[in-house]
């Protein structure tokens, strides 16, 4: 007979004496496979819920869609939303510096001085205009031929659109149709006159954010964009590639609010950068467009850069005006085969003839005059961060455009190309949020009671077992 504490065969055959299984054991089996039983149930249904409300998780930085109403429609959530194209390609991305990486004022030592700064030998000097700060620089070179206060900080009004274009241009599908909301249309100061679920193309909230200043365009071009944080954390980035560390964005319209300031030199950068794509030359040229209005008419709008059609030659780009800031202008023109900007803050009326009196000079005695400061580029500023920190290397000239906020590609906010015609269902958008924030409490409530419940049979039948 075998000892007490060993079972018998029969007993490791899972029977007692009278063929009756015995009771603990069955009811560990039981357990068990109620809890798998269970187990693979809950999952079933959290997944297909969650695949349901679009809720599946997914990596961190992927992109997430979400849908704006189709046009001349009520803004409303759609089911089944037409998948997004890929989005604009844009050059390999860089690390963006958070701060000046340069030992110095950027752009020379001498634009950190006080006052106008010019050769000493140019002759005749720089007129003196009554204005807080200016620049001029040549486009093409990025020479800055005489300066004053280069980089005071300063609010810039709507020459920020600028940066706005400069940002959200390699994003944004101009062809792309995007419906207006009503939180484009609250807007104050000047508007072009876009009317809440009107679609209009990207192409055409270009044309009203330059020619009359539409601060509806700027807000709307920021929500096609992803929202407004989101853009404004593009043209921060954007601002940062391109060397413009004394600027910091808060809206898309260059309205006044507390903290959003900028600088001559820096909005000389990024007319630079803007002057050197073709669709932002387009439209800041442009004197007259026929925006879309109501009952499929159009009405005129103007550009009101009063630097157009005043200066020979004049090129663009973009003037301003708030209380805080009084007259600000980013203007360029051409003469000669030779392109010059000039940029004027806190200045006032008429500020063109401010502008016209400082091209004057720098297409004629400037010409001859030695730089006292150049114009960074992206590839500058990255290979400046690069010298600054050890063991990196230098990236290669062009390769410094970044994709998105984070300069990451797989953030890049982008419309669909080509998507969304009249009778679309809706315009993706792609926003660089994670899904993970997005899953109700229900779900979460849902998800941590199937782990406790999951624990519990573990932790029974590990007891169970010994």
């Amino acid at each position: 007979m075998p000892p007490a504490d060993h079972p018998s065969p029969r007993e490791r055959a899972g029977l007692t004496v009278g063929g009756v299984r015995p009771v603990r054991r069955v009811h560990t089996v039981v357990r068990v496979g109620s809890a798998a039983r269970i187990a693979r149930v809950v999952c079933v249904l959290v997944l297909g819920l969650a695949t349901t409300l679009g809720l599946t998780a997914v990596p961190a930085g992927a992109a997430v869609s979400s849908t704006v109403g189709a046009p001349g429609a009520k803004p409303t959530p759609t089911t089944d939303p037409p998948a997004p194209a890929p989005p604009v390609p844009g050059p390999t991305a860089a690390p963006v510096p958070t701060s000046n990486p340069f030992t110095g004022p950027v752009g020379g030592a001498a634009l950190g001085d006080r006052g106008v700064v010019v050769d000493q030998q140019a002759t005749p000097a720089p007129p003196k205009v009554d204005v807080a700060s200016y620049v001029v620089a040549d486009l093409d070179s990025g020479e800055v031929l005489a300066a004053k206060n280069a980089h005071l900080r300063l609010p810039p009004a709507s020459t920020l659109k600028a940066l706005t274009a400069v940002t959200l241009l390699p994003r944004l599908d101009k062809r792309a149709r995007y419906t207006a909301t009503p939180a484009d249309t609250r807007v104050e100061g000047s508007r072009v006159g876009i009317e809440t679920g009107r679609a209009y193309t990207i192409d055409q909230l270009f044309y009203g954010l330059f020619l009359p200043s539409g601060n509806d365009a700027a807000t709307a071009l920021g929500n096609a964009a992803g929202g407004s944080r989101t853009a404004v954390e593009m043209m921060n980035t954007e601002a940062r590639r391109l060397g413009a560390f004394d600027t910091h964005v808060v809206n898309t319209s260059g309205l006044d609010a507390p903290g959003q300031v900028s600088s001559a030199y820096d909005l000389a950068l990024v007319a630079r950068e803007g002057m050197s794509r073709s669709d932002f030359r387009r439209y800041v040229a442009t004197l007259r467009y026929n925006f879309p209005g109501r009952d499929r008419k159009t009405f005129q709008i103007q550009n009101l850069n009063k630097l157009l059609g005043h200066y020979p030659g004049a090129i663009g780009v973009k003037n301003g005006y708030t209380t805080m800031a009084h007259s600000t202008l980013v203007g360029a023109a051409e003469q000669d085969g030779r392109r010059l900007v000039v940029v004027l803050m806190r200045s006032k009326a008429p500020y063109w003839t401010r502008a016209a009196a400082l091209l004057d000079w720098g297409f004629t005695a400037g010409a001859k005059a030695k730089p006292v400061g150049t114009l960074v580029t992206g590839d500058d500023v990255a290979r400046a961060a690069a010298a600054r920190a050890p063991g990196a290397a230098a990236p290669k000239p062009g390769s410094t455009k970044p994709a998105g906020p984070a300069a990451s590609p797989s953030k890049t906010p982008t419309l669909a190309p080509g998507a969304a015609g009249p009778n679309a269902p809706g315009l993706a958008i792609s926003t660089p949020e994670s899904a993970w924030p997005r899953l109700p409490v229900w779900l979460w409530l849902m998800l941590l009671v199937f782990l406790a419940l999951s624990g519990m049979r573990v932790y029974s039948y590990v007891r169970s077992r010994r």
